[in-house]
């Protein structure tokens, strides 16, 4: 892919020179970074796996996934409408398209844009700030529009096959033109943010961005299924507004549906020319307008000890924080090294940024999921314990944090835990887990509970009750059954990778508490006998978790 990418590179080398970029310098970085990112794995397959040395065929298995599931869409929603009636379909594809590329640019690629590890390399050189920049567009790009081409195979052979090769060939060009103006949005967002948010702040507003755009992106991926199933929905004519020139899947839609009715007529005309202007103009107004001190505003992003606050009024925020934590510690815990693991690892899933990307959007999933499936009359969502199925698979996500507790870059750190006096291990791991707790579980199960009894009713409360406190239980016993390591004390590649065994085994014990619970249900009074007995189990189990000794723990 590489030498592909560079031969394509050298034929347009003029277009970079005019673009005001020095050639030769912007094919040795792009050459760079393609070869770095044959050691580099995806977020899209995974969060831990392991590249090799040289190669890695992580991003050929994404294509093929992305080829199989385009795939699929299309056929769904391209194969059946008459030719009159396929502007909505081809809405809803190009903006499936592009909302792929987007989260693809958010999830894996955003380190790259913002990357500033290797100006200590290419600052002290000759190197343009227009060079730079656009050599980050041209590696981001390739890899979009590969992204671009496999999720339109699909769609291309089903147009191609319908309507003709001319129609299939504009399909395809408006998909790398998407490609292009998610380049483009996608960019101008964090450039905008470079230009007026300090570096302090910023990756950690790009995070939160990032969680939210997954977590909506995963709602989106719920929603589009019953989209399809609706043939009504695909089948009506759209009455077009002005508000629709601001939709660029609609321009997409447009120029494809040219040459499928066909039709030329003046709206089809204006959305025809903002596909094929805007995409090229973004690009020329980034380059012209906001790549002006790019480097030097990279070199700023790690600074992260600047602070906009003044120096009266920092400590005492810092101050009030403290005392409020420190409060809160000291309720939850019995002694002064289970407070101080407590506001350890309270501060720390603060304030890593890797970690809140890997966690928070996997409650937010599982929120998404139990509201999608209420609202599912042809599914177990509409029986009548479905609310019991939503408290307990919601738990399967709260362990998700708790396996990632023990991970982080920065675990050579750890070797704080072998220095330090600390003779009982046990209260370092029950304080960090009481931290996730009441940090994550707590407020994530109040969250669900609330749409559980907005959505059953309230007398549904003693069923909510019971099923926290036997996720309670269940958190505890995958921490006591799992291999115990210290808190941001492991690799992330570390770990191993082949945990369906204990999944398996999660999910068959959660199921048995789920049906014992509902079999709870049926008789009076039940539920209420119940909550006391599952409380001190949860009780007697993190104690004995609080007992573990330096033999039952490994270093990582």
């Amino acid at each position: 892919m590489t030498t592909l990418i560079l031969w394509l590179l050298d034929r347009v080398q003029s277009l970079f020179r005019l673009l005001g970029a020095d050639y030769g310098q912007l094919r040795a970085i792009v050459q760079v970074k393609l070869i770095m990112d044959n050691r580099r794995s995806l977020v899209s397959l995974g969060r831990y796996g392991k590249p090799s040395a040289e190669s890695n065929s992580n991003f050929t298995r994404v294509l093929g996934i992305y080829t199989l599931v385009g795939g699929l869409i299309s056929l769904a929603m391209l194969s059946t409408p008459e030719r009159d009636m396929l502007f909505f379909p081809l809405t809803l594809q190009f903006s499936y398209i592009m909302a792929l590329c987007a989260m693809t640019l958010i999830s894996d690629f955003s380190s790259v844009i913002l990357d500033s590890s290797d100006n200590q390399i290419i600052l002290p050189r000759p190197v343009g700030s227009r060079t730079l920049w656009l050599a980050r567009i041209v590696h981001i790009s390739s890899y979009l529009f590969a992204i671009a081409l496999s999720l339109s195979v699909g769609g291309v052979l089903v147009i191609g096959y319908r309507f003709g090769a001319l129609a299939a060939l504009t399909f395809l060009t408006m998909s790398l033109l998407s490609a292009v103006l998610m380049v483009f949005l996608t960019n101008v967002f964090y450039l905008v943010l470079m230009r007026f948010i300090n570096e302090e702040k910023l990756r950690e507003v790009i995070n939160y961005f990032q969680i939210v755009m997954a977590v909506l992106f995963y709602g989106g991926y719920q929603l589009l299924p019953r989209l399809i199933d609706s043939r009504e929905i695909l089948t009506q004519t759209i009455e077009h507004t002005w508000w629709h020139y601001l939709i660029p899947p609609m321009w997409m839609a447009a120029t494809v549906d040219v040459f499928i009715q066909p039709i030329l007529d003046s709206t089809h005309i204006i959305f025809g020319s903002l596909a094929l202007l805007m995409p090229f103009a973004g690009l020329w107004f980034m380059n012209r307008f906001l790549t002006a001190n790019f480097t030097q505003k990279l070199s700023g992003i790690d600074n992260e000890s600047q602070s906009e606050a003044s120096p009266l009024s920092a400590p005492r925020t810092q101050s009030v924080r403290t005392n409020w934590l420190e409060k809160l510690a000291t309720w939850a815990t019995t002694n002064a090294l289970e407070r101080a693991a407590f506001t350890f690892t309270w501060r720390i899933t603060g304030r890593d940024r890797k970690f809140k990307l890997k966690t928070y959007p996997q409650l937010g999933f599982g929120l998404a999921y139990v509201v999608a499936m209420s609202f599912q009359s042809r599914s177990i969502g509409s029986s009548g314990f479905f609310y019991l199925f939503a408290l307990y698979f919601a738990g399967l996500y709260v362990m998700v944090a708790q396996y990632q507790l023990g991970i982080s870059d920065n675990y050579k750190a750890s070797w704080i835990y072998g220095s330090a006096p600390i003779q009982a291990p046990g209260d370092v791991l029950s304080g960090s887990l009481k931290a996730l707790i009441i940090k994550l579980l707590i407020p994530f199960y109040t969250l669900l509970a609330s749409y559980i009894l907005y959505r059953y009713g309230l007398d549904k409360i003693n069923d909510v009750l019971l099923a926290f406190s036997n996720s309670l239980i269940m958190l505890v016993s995958a921490a006591l059954l799992s291999t115990r390591y210290m808190p941001f004390s492991v690799a992330p590649d570390a770990l191993k990778q082949n945990n369906t065994a204990r999944g398996l085994l999660v999910s068959i014990v959660l199921a048995i508490v789920g049906l014992s619970h509902f079999g709870l249900t049926l008789v009076p009074y039940g539920v209420w006998v119940a909550i006391p007995a599952s409380v001190f189990t949860f009780w007697y189990i993190l104690h004995q978790y609080k007992k573990t000794s330096w033999e039952r723990v490994e270093m990582g």
